[in-house]
């Protein structure tokens, strides 16, 4: 099967969060599978590509009412091909935070197509991940001026994080697609463009990348106003658990150790352990938590401020690594100031000291309000590392509370207190930890396991197209998988 996936991030050519580890891992493990694979990718300025893209020119997109010139990189790692749509718009040093950002990527997924084209690739579906890419399946359904084999194409929409959705005047959304204008209100969502909605309404199948986080954002807490949406997909929306790398991340020869173990000899992890205590200056005698996360609301960073004087008296010490929101970047800041021998950490992002706090530490807390899949609590539990989480999400969906890990239920800091003092007690009982241990570093989350669970999902939509283009059938008529989207008021 030819498949294409559409995504604004992709490891390792450019990261701000999970979707880019998606994006690295997932076409890989279906080219294992035997597919043949097409990533398209917007070519921003800072893109980590060594060597860089092949540019072998430009190609005219219809978009905004004229003809758009964007040029187009193509390279192979993996067996996976390439793509790369260039355009000033994408030459800024970040990737994302600009007033016109809608605008760059309903571009970006004009483009798509065009750009497909260019590399003589015609998919049999087409993947789209997240708001940047979320405009391609009304405009597979429903734009003009098409390359060939592009016009109906299946379209399967996943969804790695609800709560950025891609705002813009409707008119304007419509109008830069080159979309009939009838559009602008059943794509719409309380009246203002919303290109994740756009997608939610015309993409024949939505995933996400978690099954409780697929129930979750039924949830108006979870889906940021987009519950009726995904509440009127029905079964078409499914969660699919992400997978880990498991040769990336290896503590067996991680080159940023100062020591490889697996889990039938964990004396590595020990020397981890104290090299850690070492470089952060804290007390080697106390059992260490670990923190490796963006700063932000969402990743309940608060909470776990609000129970720092449960986690001293409880007798931990704290590494913390990330990020974020600048206010608790300084509450962080000044824990650290008040305890220098308790509470180490760095403020910014460092990939090899987030290994060796994965690795160093006994236990990883992540105390989530909503978490979609997660990676830190996988990569933990492969480093023989606890994961202290809340049950939501894909932390619930891979954690198994007082085997690979401890649960909590309430986003509070009395609940997270109280899933530190399990696991302070839990540590106490060198067997059992030990075992607990053993049993995280055995569970195994693959990328192959998720791209069969892809696989059956895009036979269902090349099955429903081909029923669809049936003489006398239609549509609307495959399960509901494609009603239109004049018909799907918000």
């Amino acid at each position: 099967m030819q498949l294409l996936h559409a995504t604004a991030e992709a490891v390792p050519f450019a990261k701000t969060g999970g979707l880019a580890d998606v994006l690295g891992a997932l076409p890989a493990a279906q080219v294992a599978l035997g597919h043949d694979v097409l990533v398209v990718h917007p070519w921003y300025a800072r893109l980590a590509a060594e060597p860089p893209p092949l540019w072998i020119g430009d190609v005219d997109v219809p978009f905004d009412g004229a003809q758009v010139a964007v040029g187009v990189g193509t390279l192979e790692l993996g067996g996976v091909r390439l793509a790369f749509v260039g355009h000033p718009s994408f030459q800024r040093d970040a990737l994302y935070g600009y007033p016109d950002d809608a605008w760059r990527f309903a571009l970006f997924s004009r483009a798509v197509p065009t750009v497909a084209a260019r590399l003589g690739f015609v998919p049999d579906v087409l993947h789209v991940h997240d708001w940047h890419a979320a405009l391609l399946p009304a405009l597979v359904r429903h734009a003009a001026l098409l390359p060939p084999g592009f016009s109906g194409l299946p379209s399967l929409l996943t969804v790695h994080n609800a709560q950025y959705q891609g705002w813009a005047d409707a008119a304007d959304v419509v109008a830069w697609g080159r979309l009939p204008g009838t559009l602008a209100g059943p794509l719409a969502l309380h009246g203002k463009g919303n290109l994740l909605h756009a997608g939610l309404r015309t993409a024949d199948r939505v995933t996400t990348v978690s099954p409780t986080y697929a129930r979750e954002l039924l949830q108006p807490a979870v889906a940021y106003g987009l519950e009726r949406a995904f509440a009127d997909l029905g079964p078409r929306l499914v969660g699919i658990l992400n997978g880990l790398d498991y040769q990336a991340f290896d503590p067996a020869g991680d080159a940023a150790l100062p020591a490889g173990f697996d889990a039938d000899d964990l004396r590595g992890k020990d020397v981890c352990r104290a090299a850690l205590t070492r470089e952060l200056g804290v007390d080697p005698d106390r059992p260490l938590l670990g923190v490796v996360s963006r700063l932000a609301d969402q990743k309940g960073i608060d909470l776990l401020i609000d129970a720092l004087p449960a986690v001293l008296a409880q007798g931990w010490n704290l590494a913390l690594l990330g990020a974020g929101d600048p206010a608790l970047e300084d509450a962080l800041e000044g824990a650290f100031a008040a305890h220098p021998d308790r509470l180490g950490g760095r403020i910014g992002y460092d990939e090899g000291l987030a290994r060796r706090i994965y690795a160093g530490a006994d236990a990883l807390v992540v105390p989530s309000r909503f978490e979609p899949c997660g990676l830190a609590q996988l990569i933990a539990m492969r480093y023989g590392t606890l994961p202290i989480a809340r049950a939501t999400g894909g932390l619930l969906d891979t954690i198994d509370d007082g085997r690979t890990g401890f649960l909590f239920a309430a986003a509070e800091a009395p609940a997270l207190a109280a899933a530190l003092a399990r696991a302070r007690a839990a540590r106490d009982d060198r067997e059992g930890w030990r075992a607990m241990q053993a049993a995280a570093m055995a569970a195994r989350f693959d990328w192959a396991r998720a791209a069969r669970a892809y696989d059956d999902l895009y036979r269902d939509v090349v099955a429903d197209a081909g029923t669809a283009a049936a003489p006398g059938a239609s549509r609307a008529a495959r399960g509901g998988a494609a009603a239109r989207p004049e018909d799907a008021g918000s």
